[in-house]
């Protein structure tokens, strides 16, 4: 059996999710595998619908297997965000490719780049040094200094959202010394900051935006057969946990803040500050962001703040395979994997019962589901 893993939030599942799973399909894979963040999603969000909703429609649509992404692995950095979703696919055993939508389509660039990146040669460490040193945010200091070695064209490619998460991608798979092979297919979806709809092949900020105003409109970029699934499911939306996120940030002192992931540079004071003043998440993240911060990093820190995710937690690797759906090729493929997955396949708590440390983060993310479901 041929097997091709993809990372993926499905947040939602639309026409451009179904476009990827065909085209692997059509590469001849005999099943997708899919490993998908749960209820908090790596931007820094809560995710529209509840992970098996998500994970439901995917297997309708032609994903064979779905596997979970806990939110203490999937609310990281792009790079960490990659890795830990890698570490998992690669866990399995099973998965012969990896495939990802790309801004560039062709995965010999990306591979460049990301051995550039993965491995830091002393040539790139000087660049991005020299670059630093004029005062430049880290990750346009990065992008100057692939510039200086690649030329202007892979400085163009590692600045679109999807080539960034394709080469971080192949970055794991280098570091982790995996036989995955990176396949990157040409997104044929628009822009994903546009919010408005167009057509057939929209983008998941569009048809979340839709769907928040309960538009017929939005069924143009879901397949049909998913019309009453989303009809009937429950919407959420980060904005209705702004009260008890802000509340939880004034309550916690700058010393337990310095803790939280990704915090540093002082980020903790700002964050205090800014509670003080804010009224709802996004004046919360608003009042935080500045040049230097990503509106991402910001609003995953507001989030890990709230859920009490600290960088040793976010540091740790994953420590088991979280089963979410699967149809009957799925149920071949965790049959097969049970003879080759080097981490505990868990579809229940007891699958992980003698193991302390998995049962904490397994235990960690049913109150965070608790939380998502209030």
């Amino acid at each position: 059996m041929r097997v091709c893993g993809i990372v993926c939030e499905f947040n939602p599942f639309h026409n451009g999710h179904k476009y990827l799973i065909d085209t692997i399909k059509d590469m001849g894979f005999d099943a997708v595998v899919g490993i998908m963040s749960g209820n908090y999603t790596q931007r820094g969000d809560i995710a529209i619908f509840d992970k098996r909703i998500r994970a439901k429609a995917a297997v309708k649509n032609g994903m064979d297997l779905v596997l979970e992404l806990p939110a203490v692995h999937a609310m990281q950095t792009a790079e960490r965000f990659a890795q830990n979703a890698i570490y998992i696919l690669n866990s399995l055993g099973q998965i012969d490719a990896l495939a990802f939508g790309s801004e560039f389509g062709s995965v010999d660039t990306l591979k460049k780049i990301a051995e550039l990146l993965a491995f830091e040669p002393p040539r790139f460490k000087d660049a991005l040094k020299s670059e630093l040193d004029f005062g430049k945010p880290f990750f346009t200091a990065r992008s100057a200094a692939v510039e200086r070695i690649l030329g202007t064209p892979a400085s163009n490619i590692i600045s679109e959202p999807n080539n960034i998460l394709g080469i971080e991608y192949i970055k794991a798979l280098l570091r982790f010394e995996s036989k995955i092979e990176p396949i990157a297919v040409k997104r044929c979806v628009s822009d994903h900051r546009n919010s408005e709809l167009s057509g057939e092949f929209s983008s998941a900020s569009a048809v979340r935006s839709e769907l928040k105003k309960h538009s017929t409109r939005v069924f143009e970029a879901i397949p049909e057969n998913l019309r009453r699934l989303y009809s009937n499911a429950e919407i959420h939306d980060v904005e209705h946990l702004s009260a008890a996120i802000i509340s939880k940030i004034m309550l916690t002192d700058a010393e337990e803040l310095k803790a939280v992931s990704d915090v540093g540079e002082g980020l903790e004071n700002k964050l205090l500050s800014a509670a003080r003043i804010s009224r709802s998440f996004a004046e919360l993240c608003g009042n935080v962001k500045s040049k230097r911060y990503a509106h991402s990093r910001i609003r995953r820190i507001a989030l890990s703040a709230f859920l009490g995710i600290t960088k040793s937690e976010a540091a740790t690797p994953p420590k088991y395979i979280k089963i979410l759906d699967f149809n009957e090729t799925g149920r071949e493929l965790l049959h097969l994997a049970k003879k080759t997955a080097s981490l505990p396949l868990a579809k229940n708590r007891n699958s992980i019962k003698n193991q302390p440390s998995a049962l904490q983060i397994w235990d960690r993310e049913l109150i965070f589901d608790d939380i998502f479901d209030l």
